[in-house]
């Protein structure tokens, strides 16, 4: 029994390392600005969609929220029932990555217990397979937004986002807006790569 709970105690450290290899990555996304935009002073904006289409749709809606959101924590104030001082518009989408490809390796555990008599036996067996029988589907997800004065339709922010995953944009969308507001407006003209953990 001793013996038993030795192997146990030998095996622990691998169950804890491949449950580690499940967690979430950060979200990885690339991010480009272009602006002449004065610091925000409290002027009232609306979220529109790009494409007058999606304006009702609830995927817009959803999205629309989660913009407005942000615009309020760096100083703008949401419209009521009158024009808004600027124009936040947006838009969004995914394509496919054109080649499919694999979650890469993975490795499995199997302990297996036996007794017979007065003794116990306790077996390991690891295995690495080369690569996954499975392929996924990766994806191009953007996101861009775009501010604008109502007053004399001048164009004062653009904004773009785009990241390479598996999960759906609905998943994404939050870590895609997150990233372009990460130190908002920034500096005009320039890119950057920025993560955003789960």
């Amino acid at each position: 029994m001793q013996k038993f709970w030795q192997n146990i105690r030998m095996v622990g450290p691998f169950l804890i390392i491949l449950s580690l290899t499940g967690c979430s990555k950060d979200i990885v996304s690339d991010v480009t600005r272009f602006h002449n935009l004065p610091a925000p002073n409290a002027e009232t904006i609306e979220v529109v969609s790009l494409d007058p289409a999606l304006q009702n749709s609830l995927e817009f809606g959803q999205y629309a929220e989660l913009v407005g959101r942000h615009l309020g924590s760096v100083g703008y104030r949401p419209a009521k029932n009158k024009p808004s001082d600027l124009i936040a518009r947006i838009t969004y989408g995914a394509r496919p990555v054109d080649s499919l490809t694999d979650n890469g390796p993975r490795s499995s555990v199997g302990v297996g217990v036996g007794g017979g008599g007065h003794r116990t036996g306790v077996g390991v067996g690891l295995s690495f397979p080369i690569g996954n029988s499975t392929p996924e589907q990766e994806y191009i997800l953007l996101f861009s937004l775009e501010i604008t004065r109502r007053s004399d339709g001048v164009k004062l922010y653009e904004g773009r986002v785009s990241s390479r995953g598996k999960e759906s944009l609905a998943l994404t969308m939050p870590y895609l807006v997150d990233a372009l507001f990460r130190d908002f407006p920034g500096k005009s003209g320039t890119s950057s790569r920025i993560k955003v953990s789960p």
